[in-house]
């Protein structure tokens, strides 16, 4: 693990430390990019889950050469200050139109796998021609042998409640650049101690 990278105060404030730098993201972000566009098809749609993935979905496709077409749904499971997922809760619908196209199904983090399975299952009774899964970072979770794994990872991380890139505390921290460990008992402070919102992805 590094150390919290020198940032503005109070943007770091509850940062305990960094586990994935940004030139270390955007690295990986550009090989996944090449090994999605490996796979052979004329035109994608990449099926992105909001909010946690927003950052990732932007980097991302500037790194697939290839036409693609853009869908978001919409997912909850942390709600508020929960830090372990609570399962997930659907908050949008699915495009139905998936019938015969090459769907690529993005999410910030695989934890418990459940939202992963949830939504592999609605979009496979869609019966696109191919589905395949990538996740920006993966858990380590030694206490689920049968989890459902992804077709792209782009990093294995520790069983901590990570913030950043996109991952947030009571809808707070999404705009840090790296992948931080939030520090312990940093409590309903929002960078600079502001309300934190509602919500969680």
């Amino acid at each position: 693990m590094v150390s919290p990278s020198p940032g503005p105060e109070p943007l770091y404030r509850n940062i305990a430390r960094v586990v994935v730098t940004r030139e270390e993201i955007d690295r990986r972000v550009r090989e996944l990019g090449q090994a999605i566009a490996a796979a052979p098809t004329e035109e994608l749609t990449i099926i992105a889950v909001l909010t946690g993935a927003l950052i990732f979905l932007a980097d991302l496709i500037r790194r697939i050469p290839l036409p693609l077409r853009i869908e978001v749904v919409s997912i909850r499971s942390y709600p508020g200050t929960a830090t372990r997922s609570q399962g997930p809760q659907l908050l949008s619908d699915l495009p139905l139109d998936l019938a015969g196209r090459d769907v690529l199904l993005l999410d910030d983090i695989l934890d418990s796998g459940r939202t992963l399975d949830r939504l592999r299952g609605e979009i496979e009774a869609l019966r696109p021609r191919s589905l395949r899964t990538c996740v920006l970072l993966r858990k380590d979770r030694p206490d689920l042998p049968d989890r459902t794994e992804a077709d792209f990872v782009g990093f294995d991380v520790p069983d901590e409640f990570l913030v950043g890139y996109g991952l947030d505390y009571d809808n707070c921290y999404r705009n840090l650049p790296e992948i931080c460990v939030l520090r312990e008992h940093a409590g309903q402070e929002c960078g600079a101690g502001g309300q934190a919102g509602e919500g969680g992805s």
